[in-house]
């Protein structure tokens, strides 16, 4: 058997130029949509590595202020006190007599303004103790209290009971 003479006949011929022609083309273009895909693909990267970047800065500077506000928090120092009687009408202090024993309580609390938050809290306890243990005279009469709320922030916030009167 022997193989035909392709060589020679001008149909086949181009034929066979056209199919490697094609197939460069076809390769060539190919490669251009690939490149092009691979380079927008390679550009978006490079913009997700960007952002990713910044934000990983973001995130290591508010962890930054996050940690300089949580010590700044541990400094705060108390301002204020709210302090309120919730069974003063059992006993039937008028709101004269029941601000004068709340300013009297202020006054023996005052020492804590402008001190650090953090020993505050730790000591409530002794807070706690100390307004307990004291007694408040007015008009021939002794108040005893009981602390039923003590919330303490820049404003300490304290809820008594008067628990006995002599």
């Amino acid at each position: 058997m022997r193989v035909p003479p392709y060589n020679r006949d001008p149909g086949w011929q181009r034929f066979f130029s056209g199919t490697v022609i094609g197939a460069i083309l076809g390769w060539l273009i190919f490669i251009w949509m690939y490149g092009t895909s691979v380079d927008i693909y390679v550009s978006e990267l490079s913009e997700y590595k960007d952002t990713v970047k910044k934000l990983e800065e973001r995130i290591d500077i508010l962890t930054e202020d996050n940690d300089k506000l949580n010590e700044e928090k541990d400094q705060l120092e108390i301002e204020d006190f709210k302090i309120t009687i919730i069974n003063h009408e059992k006993y039937m202090l008028n709101s004269f007599s029941s601000s004068s024993i709340i300013a009297r309580i202020t006054e023996d609390l005052n020492h804590l303004v402008s001190k650090d938050l953090a020993n505050i809290k730790e000591n409530r306890e002794l807070l706690i103790k100390m307004i307990e243990n004291k007694r408040y005279a007015l008009d021939d009469k002794e108040y005893y209290f009981e602390v039923n709320f003590l919330y303490i922030d820049t404003t300490i916030e304290i809820d008594l009971l008067i628990v006995k009167v002599e």
